[in-house]
């Protein structure tokens, strides 16, 4: 007859905040990657926010108008 072996489960012990994959570094990952959208995305709004009023400016700038009429011949 077989003799029974013993299974014993190794565990493997995590130390809290360390560099290589642990749940502390992802969650780090993704709060810095959140913070890199959200910049982008404020950077964009200001960007379009210049680039709009300067194209709004220029477009006045060349056909002026007088209490809804135009002024142009």
């Amino acid at each position: 007859m077989k003799k029974h072996r013993v299974h014993r489960k190794q565990t493997h012990h995590r130390v809290v905040g360390t560099v290589r994959g642990g749940a502390n570094s992802s969650s780090y990952i993704v709060v810095v990657r959140s913070w890199m959208f959200l910049v982008a995305f404020a950077m964009m709004l200001g960007l379009g926010a210049m680039l709009g009023n300067f194209i709004n400016a220029n477009l006045y700038q060349s056909t002026p108008q007088v209490a809804g009429a135009s002024t142009s011949q």
